[in-house]
């Protein structure tokens, strides 16, 4: 760990938050909040709560720690008088709602954007749709799945010759993301101008921008990016290693990586083959470069060559599983991510926003919460509510 400073104030620890959130968009944006300091209140329906309550092992399980930690629950059933309104008075004590209903799902439990805003002119109501409020696609279901294939994201990871859906939620997170970030903007707005806003974040929107690159190169050049034009372009290559692991190389355009690269497998003869002489010829010799270079990866253990390759200076990385990642002795220097038995609970990981403030990484925040564990305790700190 690095030499810790006293923890930062909580950047948000004066925002409150209602999560009306599902799955994982809505409440992705809202973990981001609750990292930051926000009292983030998750609403769930009774009995059965949020989705992922129920999957997999039930109870506190993985995929629900993962996007609830530092929220309290309460549980109130939108669908009843009782609950909306006792939704509406905790609205009114809100800075921050997100939700990521289907279009029109807010507005028939009568509290939608109009109804919000007249109960509480400052609150920044943040909507997460697939494909936007309106529009021709607006009705359709949306996934992580869906968003990833409409947005043209899937198309730069999915290998042509056998498309397979590989990896983690991207769609989902990054849209989390980009509505927290919204909402970020809307509330320092809000400290000028004392209104609140009603933002609205696709998940089609969220890819398609976090693609800028790729936009760019299509509207700029007309060139349309694949799955491998960008390692192509970068000098990217995974090896496989003799005990069966993997490493990366990266050699973006510096010649001294290049020439480290070289030196470092013992090819002093490839920058004078005229299919390797520069990055353009490099780039458009990739698959024949790296026929040349793996079976060398192959002579020895992963370890050992990524010792090799540091000596020379060579951008390279592990091809790391999540457990080799959690003990990566930077990453623990890092102090952004660690582990704690939670009482009835079991095993908790404590994730950290990745910021040092003031040279301090941000305390952690409270475990996942049972459903309804906060119901009493939120609804007492309504001012003037009838309960």
């Amino acid at each position: 760990m690095p030499e810790q400073r006293d923890a930062p104030a909580l950047p948000l620890d004066d925002v409150r938050v209602l999560d009306l959130g599902q799955y994982i968009s809505g409440p992705c944006a809202a973990v981001l909040l609750a990292e930051m300091g926000a009292d983030v209140i998750k609403v769930e329906p009774p009995g059965k709560g949020d989705q992922f309550r129920s999957w997999e092992s039930g109870g506190l399980n993985a995929t629900f720690v993962a996007f609830n930690r530092g929220k309290r629950s309460v549980d109130l059933d939108l669908k009843s008088d009782e609950g909306r309104r006792r939704l509406l008075d905790l609205a009114a004590t809100a800075d921050v709602l997100v939700e990521n209903f289907r279009p029109g799902v807010m507005a028939r439990l009568g509290l939608g954007h109009a109804a919000l805003r007249e109960r509480n002119p400052r609150l920044i109501q943040c909507s997460i749709t697939g494909f936007g409020g309106d529009g021709p696609y607006a009705g359709l279901p949306a996934y992580d799945g869906v968003a990833l294939g409409y947005s043209g994201l899937a198309g730069l990871l999915l290998d042509p010759e056998d498309p397979r859906m590989r990896g983690p939620a991207l769609a989902d997170a990054i849209t989390g993301h980009s509505a927290a970030y919204a909402v970020l903007a809307a509330l320092h707005e809000r400290g000028r101008t004392g209104r609140g806003r009603h933002l609205e974040v696709s998940m089609l929107g969220a890819l398609t921008h976090f693609l800028h690159s790729a936009v760019a190169k299509q509207v700029v050049e007309g060139r349309e990016e694949g799955p491998y034009t960008r390692p192509h372009g970068s000098g990217c290559h995974a090896f496989p290693t003799a005990d069966g692991r993997a490493l990366l190389i990266h050699l973006s355009s510096p010649p001294k990586f290049w020439e480290g690269l070289c030196a470092a497998v013992g090819r002093t003869d490839l920058p004078a083959d005229p299919r390797f002489a520069t990055r353009p010829e490099r780039r458009a010799h990739y698959d024949e470069l790296h026929a040349e270079l793996a079976p060398i990866f192959k002579t020895k253990d992963r370890d050992t060559w990524l010792a090799i390759l540091q000596d020379f200076e060579v951008p390279c990385a592990p091809v790391n599983g999540i457990a080799e990642a959690l003990d990566d002795e930077q990453l623990r220097h890092l102090g952004i991510i660690d582990t704690v038995v939670e009482p009835g609970a079991g095993p908790m990981p404590r994730i950290r926003p990745p910021v040092a403030f003031d040279g301090a990484v941000l305390p952690p925040v409270r475990r996942a919460p049972h459903l309804g564990e906060h119901t009493d305790e939120v609804l007492a700190e309504t001012p003037d509510a009838e309960r």
